[in-house]
């Protein structure tokens, strides 16, 4: 649960949304990296006060993206307003076992 995104002066700070995965075994790793770039160019540009969305992968599969958004009420908003089906077909092939969300506001820049 994001609580706030303000600092000590009253200014409003990003959010970082932090999210780890690992694919579903029978999803190769060229059939997941296609996925990602897909949701990067057809939906991120499209998610309310998104910043910049950054993904990796380990040799070993461990998906990590970094969601920068400008204020907590755009983070909780993007969360629940894609409902394309680019997102449907990266979601479908997460494994949802492995599957970590967190948020996170940032204190100093």
């Amino acid at each position: 649960m994001i609580t706030h995104s303000i600092d000590h002066l009253g200014v409003l700070m990003p959010v970082l949304q932090l999210v780890r995965f690992r694919s579903k075994a029978t999803v190769s790793d060229d059939e997941m990296r296609a996925i990602n770039e897909r949701f990067q160019r057809e939906v991120a540009p499209k998610l309310p006060g998104l910043l910049r969305r950054e993904a990796t992968v380990t040799p070993d599969g461990d998906w990590l993206l970094v969601l920068r958004y400008q204020d907590a009420e755009s983070a909780r908003q993007a969360a629940g307003e894609d409902t394309s089906e680019v997102s449907g077909l990266l979601m479908s092939n997460i494994d949802m076992g492995t599957l970590q969300v967190s948020f996170h506001p940032i204190v100093s820049e």
